[in-house]
């Protein structure tokens, strides 16, 4: 029964964690991946405008922010979206930080 009941609770909690999009440590993740790209071509990636946005979750019960690429993009002054990186920072399910970049005209 213990088992089981051990079991219940490692798989419930890795499911939880499983929700992420593509950063998957299980007790501590430090990533930064690729989301999309617009296909808009651009010679001088210099010049581009980057703008940022993230997302708290404290013990997953507490979640606060708006990590979307529209709040993004409006922080910047984007109008045009040349391409879209995710930053995940997790320690276990104590704490959660997502950050969106967008970058772009």
């Amino acid at each position: 029964m213990k088992k089981i009941i051990l079991s219940t609770i490692l798989g419930g909690l890795l499911l939880m964690h499983v929700q992420a999009a593509n950063a998957m440590g299980l007790f501590y993740t430090n990533a930064q991946y690729p989301v999309t790209a617009t296909g808009v071509k651009s010679t001088d990636l210099s010049n581009l405008k980057k703008g940022e946005s993230d997302a708290l979750n404290v013990l997953w019960l507490v979640e606060i922010g708006d990590a979307g690429v529209y709040e993004a993009a409006k922080e910047a002054g984007i109008k045009q979206i040349h391409f879209i990186d995710v930053r995940e920072k997790t320690v276990f399910f104590f704490f959660r930080r997502i950050k969106t970049y967008v970058y772009g005209e």
